[in-house]
């Protein structure tokens, strides 16, 4: 998957492509079971992909509006725990350690109990 930049908030633009490793075809698979399973297996990943670009272009706005109001977002761990996880794993990364589990939040289904 490549990203490619735009200047325009909420439009991101992307070009992936599917590559196997040479022995990801099974012995017994037809060339027609081989590419159907490719196939399913890009579908899958595209319409993952396609969740996150929604959740993503959605903060690139949101951002972009807050900006020209003078408003500064907060960074909540407690909700926005997947990108600081991911943010302390890139930055443990390069300093050479691992993941330390301790720092971060502790996750519960408050939110979804009150919406049933």
């Amino acid at each position: 998957l490549m990203t490619f930049p735009t200047s325009t908030p909420g439009v991101t633009k992307e070009s992936l492509s599917l590559l196997m490793a040479p022995g990801a075809k099974l012995k017994d698979d037809t060339d027609e079971q081989y590419k159907e399973k490719c196939e399913k297996l890009l579908a899958f990943v595209v319409n993952i992909n396609d969740e996150d670009v929604v959740a993503i272009e959605n903060l690139q706005e949101g951002l972009f509006n807050a900006r020209d109001q003078g408003i500064q977002g907060e960074f909540l761990p407690k909700y926005d725990w997947p990108v600081h996880r991911f943010q302390n794993m890139i930055l443990d990364g390069i300093n050479g350690k691992t993941l330390n589990e301790d720092i971060m939040p502790e996750l519960d289904n408050a939110f979804e109990k009150k919406m049933q």
